[in-house]
């Protein structure tokens, strides 16, 4: 059989050209494709766990191998994002942000999974979409959109959240986002829609909407800082959207439950069929 660059050579000239032209639009079409800004419909959210407003928990969710986490230690408290206001057919919240700094373990890896918490401070079951941004830091407060291999965004289906506090978990397809190189801290932030009137949630039942308070982080750190959008919004592929920075000055800290997975690829090493037998004696 000829190599590879052999078959190439000696290919018709007509019917290369053609191969070549497509791979070439193929290639141009990938490269596109890598580098859109792109927000992600990503799904069903599954349930974690679910917390009760009021008294601080110690959860038993199961803390996988992270670059960062603050889902376990509940401190009884949220934060409404509030603001809900009608964009075209679309009634939307504003954004809250927490800062995150990752351990770097995973520096460069994709996030496979992401896990925050929602809070509902009605009396009522409330459906809606939940919709994640990400940033860089600029001093403090989200700067730069976080554009890891590009801008991405992700809104899940739509979830009926109960009073209190639910932690969730959102699967991230491979390829999409990466951790940012070393320690370098980023935003992560999250606004709520009624998609356009299909989950039938109040403006006055979004209102109510935010995120838990947990901390301290079990992997990485977080400042004691949130960030609150002045409008309501999607916020997605927006540089340095309006808003400010906010504190409790501690009590509590203003930090709210996220976690990334980042995952680096196990390389598959030659084992003899002998070794194998050894194992399961």
């Amino acid at each position: 059989m000829k190599p590879l660059h052999r078959l190439l050579a000696t290919a018709p000239a007509r019917g290369f050209h053609l191969w070549r032209n497509t791979l070439a639009a193929s290639l141009l079409l990938s490269a596109s494709l890598a580098s859109a800004a792109t927000e992600y419909p990503s799904g069903d959210l599954t349930v974690e766990d679910h917390m009760d407003l009021g008294s601080p928990v110690k959860s038993l969710t199961f803390l996988d191998t992270v670059e960062y986490s603050n889902v376990t230690s509940f401190l009884g408290q949220g934060f409404v994002n509030g603001g809900t206001a009608l964009q075209g057919a679309n009634q939307i919240t504003r954004l809250v942000a927490d800062d995150i700094t990752p351990t770097g373990a995973n520096a460069g890896q994709d996030v496979t999974q992401v896990k925050f918490s929602v809070a509902n401070f009605g009396t009522v079951p409330v459906s809606v979409r939940a919709r994640i941004r990400f940033w860089f830091d600029n001093a403090g407060v989200p700067g730069t959109y976080y554009n890891l291999p590009s801008a991405v965004g992700f809104s899940f289906n739509a979830f009926t959240f109960s009073p209190g506090v639910t932690v969730l978990t959102g699967t991230i397809g491979p390829g999409l986002w990466t951790m940012p190189v070393g320690t370098a801290p980023f935003w992560a932030g999250i606004t709520f829609d009624d998609n356009s009137g299909a989950t039938g949630a109040t403006q006055a039942q979004m209102d109510m909407l935010g995120q838990g308070l947990f901390g301290p982080p079990d992997v990485g750190t977080s400042a004691d800082t949130g960030f609150q959008t002045t409008a309501a919004g999607s916020f997605f592929n927006i540089n340095s959207p309006a808003g400010a920075a906010f504190n409790f000055a501690g009590v509590p800290p203003t930090n709210f439950g996220w976690e990334f997975t980042a995952v680096t690829a196990t390389p598959a090493a030659q084992s003899s069929w002998g070794r194998i037998k050894n194992l399961y004696r």
